[in-house]
């Protein structure tokens, strides 16, 4: 048995988060335009054709042409449909995330039970003999009888989830995870706004204080709402928890795996550090350097190398130098040697251990190109001097396709210049929030 499965369920979510989050800013970077422009015709057409009359009460009402009135109509209705998306897309967006959270759940129980028979097997459900005898086999029966314990179990809270799978499991799941909190919050809200329109109550209010979330400013009754940042919380929060609780029980279940396991772990940091999503490349990779076991020293090695890296691209220089100093890379292969000298900025004998190296070292042509360890060498002439010296080539810079989201940003930026300065010309990046977003 190995983690194939885990792995993939782990994936789907991933890219499934990573679509509703890029989903976002795309869909209220082009909604912008038509709303601005719904709202000045209707406030034209008013400015041109309606009246106020002040009655004798005090109260305003208005008058215009009667044969404006579909007109009117037909503009006001424009105008507050277009103000509704600008928050019923979020939210929409916000309840999406937690349902391609729980569609993971589901299928991650189901391998559980395959890896684990005897979870499922020592199960209390029963089955009447009028039941029984409708399967053709033991192993149908044994099917139905998970898919009833794995609906059992999603009907209960998001917090029974994990008393669940830590009873199971025999380990504690929410040691050492400061997100917990979060995670509680946006679940709950997230059911405000599937049965409640996002109006608090009791019991959002109950499970939230049961599990110390800050949630001080929110009151009964109160309607609650989402933004790009909570939304990017959010997106974070499920990111990293899935993360977690799909390689705490590959490595609990399945320790004959643990090569792919810690392979398909630094493939999720090496993306982070490419996609510059920072925030979360730390906290998956102080995850991975502090795991109990690895499969060998490479792996630990390259996880101790990453998340150094990830320091060094923002220019964080003292942090990674002291990340990778911690350990002595003397005796290690060329490769770590390389990003050793690399990460204490010691780019002399880098460059004399590159040709060292050579064209079929441990380090390739590709990983010279793509590398993110090679990020800030590659502005420097020795770096491009040295590369065609190994290769015999100039060297020439690998254009990888961005995503959808920052193609877009990208080409309004070149046509509205001034949006530069609110983007920042990169990734839409938020900052991350250690506590649950206030109102």
């Amino acid at each position: 048995m190995n983690g194939k499965e885990l792995n993939r369920n782990l994936h789907k979510l991933l890219n499934h988060l990573d679509s509703i989050k890029d989903t976002l800013p795309m869909t209220m970077v082009l909604l912008g335009p038509y709303q601005k422009k719904a709202k000045a015709k209707f406030e034209e057409f008013i400015e041109h054709h309606v009246t106020e009359i002040r009655e004798a009460d005090g109260k305003t009402t208005i008058s215009f042409d009667y044969a404006q009135a579909k007109v009117f109509k037909q503009l006001s209705k424009n105008s507050e449909i277009s103000r509704l998306a600008f928050k019923i897309i979020p939210e929409s967006l916000f309840v999406s995330l937690i349902s391609q959270y729980d569609a993971f759940l589901n299928q991650l129980l189901k391998i559980l039970f395959k890896i684990r028979p005897e979870y499922i097997n020592n199960s209390e459900r029963e089955l009447t003999f009028s039941q029984l005898i409708k399967f053709d086999s033991i192993e149908s029966a044994r099917e139905y009888v998970v898919e009833k314990e794995v609906e059992s179990v999603l009907r209960r809270s998001h917090s029974e989830h994990f008393d669940y799978l830590e009873n199971k499991l025999s380990i504690p799941l929410r040691k050492d995870l400061p997100i917990w909190q979060i995670f509680i919050e946006i679940t709950e809200r997230r059911n405000l706004f599937v049965h409640c329109d996002g109006v608090v109550s009791n019991q959002y209010l109950k499970i939230c204080k049961d599990n110390k979330c800050l949630i001080e400013d929110i009151e009964i009754n109160k309607r609650l709402n989402v933004n790009t940042k909570y939304i990017e919380t959010a997106y974070e929060c499920l990111y990293e928890l899935a993360t977690k609780l799909t390689h705490t029980i590959w490595r609990k279940l399945l320790k004959e795996d643990l090569e792919e396991a810690d392979r398909k772990l630094n493939e999720i940091c090496y993306d982070l550090l490419n996609s510059k999503q920072f925030r979360l490349a730390d906290i998956l990779l102080d995850f991975s350097c502090k795991q109990s076991n690895h499969f060998n020293d490479y792996s630990k090695n390259i996880f101790i190398v990453n998340k150094a890296l990830s320091q060094y691209l923002q220019d964080k220089m003292d942090n990674s130098k002291q990340i990778i100093q911690s350990k002595d890379w003397s005796a290690s292969s060329d490769a770590f040697k390389l990003a050793h000298l690399i990460l204490i900025e010691n780019r002399g004998d880098a460059y004399e251990l590159m040709k060292k190296i050579g064209q079929n070292g441990e380090v390739s042509k590709e990983s010279y190109k793509t590398w993110p360890l090679f990020n800030k060498l590659r502005e420097d002439d020795k770096f491009k001097e040295t590369y065609k010296e190994i290769f015999g080539e100039e060297y020439n810079i690998l254009a990888i396709p961005k995503r959808p989201v920052q193609e877009l940003m990208d080409e309004l930026i070149e046509k509205k210049p001034e949006l530069k300065e609110k983007t920042g010309n990169k990734e839409i990046e938020l900052k991350r929030k250690k506590k649950v977003v206030k109102e």
